[in-house]
């Protein structure tokens, strides 16, 4: 039957094919309730991953945290995704266009000359505490208020600054609560893989895991609006030439400003949100591994990390990948040229020419985070709640809902909160679909 022309109507339409609309439909279905997946675009989102050539570029250098709480939902779902840890030995930092070891764990941190003794003893002493970090107790203070909290100045603080773009994509510390670094950088510490295969194979795990509790895809649909039906019992989705009714709906269209144009004028039911993320990526595809392997910007917010070979199926065999990034403030604007000039040469300091890579593509300005968890927002515990949409019988899911994870950690949990809220409105009497909430 076709989507765009369906006069029964689903249990729940979930409009979004990324990792939390993924998450939402197998969970719906896994509850035995009719869904429907619509999204205009290739499912994955910002999780896709691209062939170009023989080789598979992430949108974005991702990494799945090991200790995450979206594991919890991949495994209630059975989805199984493998993957290894960075090549960390050998890691490498630069200040200005100095280059020396990156002080990464005791031995290393001795080593490095890129810290003096004192500096070293200073964050040797701060990465010793770090798992008796407390996130709630800075929810509402940002990252630079933090930083001044632990006594951090010059090199050090440059160091843990470096480590919290790596493990939030935030660049300015005043904008980002406190509360998320805290969380990212002890889970971060905790272990991370890159994926093999990518985050494909996450991807296609979440929608087999779907496909096999009977959700019905409609992809190349796009959702126009959401609105209430005129019998109060049921949501109306209207897609570019048709409607769907459903009597619970998940709306997981990517961003705050995305999912308020699908619903009616003056619903959304939450508050301003903090600024996107945003990052410049230049992938690389190269003959085989460079001698550097990983190279962060100690006062420069740049990244470079070869998730192949360590992760398979991203290369030919013998061959590697290198990912780079510019971690962009809100503020912050360059030109594709500009961008791509700076990625290239801090490619360059790792002895990687970009005009010899076998293969190559750019992303200027992605979006890496929807919106950060703002502190005067009470940081994540105060970002909107899967109910929060404005509308009854409607539901949230996505990176910036929920005070439960982030990046792709949110957009799992989220989905999966937002289907089981949904189910369990279905069960028990409430107002007419439709109204607005309370």
């Amino acid at each position: 039957m076709d989507a765009r022309n369906d006069e029964t109507t689903v249990d729940v339409a979930v409009i979004g094919a990324g990792l939390a609309g993924l998450a939402a439909a197998a969970t719906a279905a896994d509850a035995g309730r009719s869904v429907l997946l619509i999204d205009g675009q290739p499912g994955g989102g910002r999780a896709a991953t691209d062939e170009v050539g023989r080789y598979r570029f992430n949108r974005g250098a991702h990494a799945l945290y090991t200790t995450g709480p979206g594991r919890t939902v991949l495994n209630d779902l059975g989805v199984q995704v493998k993957g290894s840890p960075p090549v960390l030995r050998g890691a490498m930092v630069r200040v200005g266009h100095r280059v020396g070891l990156a002080p990464g764990n005791a031995v290393s941190l001795a080593r490095t000359p890129m810290l003096s003794s004192r500096e070293k003893l200073v964050l040797g002493r701060l990465l010793a505490g770090v798992r008796r970090w407390r996130p709630d107790e800075w929810a509402d203070r940002s990252a630079a208020q933090f930083f001044d909290h632990l006594g951090l100045e010059g090199r050090p603080r440059q160091m843990v600054m470096m480590l919290t773009r790596t493990a939030t994509y935030g660049a300015d510390p005043e904008v980002l609560s406190a509360d998320v670094v805290v969380s990212q950088v002890q889970m971060a510490l905790a272990g991370v893989e890159y994926l093999h295969g990518g985050w494909r194979s996450l991807v296609d795990g979440l929608a087999a895991a779907g496909c096999d509790r009977g959700v019905r895809p409609a992809p190349g649909v796009h959702a126009r609006r959401v609105e209430p039906d005129g019998d109060g019992t049921r949501v109306r989705v209207e897609l570019d030439d048709g409607t769907v009714h459903a009597r619970r709906v998940v709306l997981a269209a990517g961003s705050p400003g995305a999912a308020e144009r699908l619903l009616p004028d003056g619903a959304a039911g939450w508050g301003p949100q903090g600024p996107a993320a945003r990052i410049a990526c230049l992938d690389l595809g190269l003959w085989a591994p460079p001698s550097i392997q990983v190279l962060f910007g100690v006062d420069v917010p740049l990244y470079l990390s070869c998730h192949a070979p360590a992760a398979a199926g991203l290369a030919p065999p013998g061959a590697a990948t290198a990912q780079l990034m510019w971690y962009l403030r809100p503020d912050e604007d360059p030109t594709p040229d500009e961008a791509r000039g700076v990625l290239a040469d801090h490619a360059r300091l790792a002895g990687i020419d970009a005009g010899d890579a076998v293969e190559s593509r750019y992303l200027h300005r992605m979006v890496a985070v929807s919106a950060q968890p703002a502190p005067e927002a009470g940081g994540l515990r105060g970002r909107p709640r899967v109910t929060d949409s404005g509308v009854e019988g409607v539901f949230l899911a996505g990176d910036w809902v929920g005070p439960t994870g982030y990046l792709a950690d949110a957009s799992l949990v989220s989905g999966a909160e937002a289907a089981k809220a949904a189910v369990a409105s279905l069960d028990r009497p409430s107002r007419s679909v439709g109204e607005p909430a309370a």
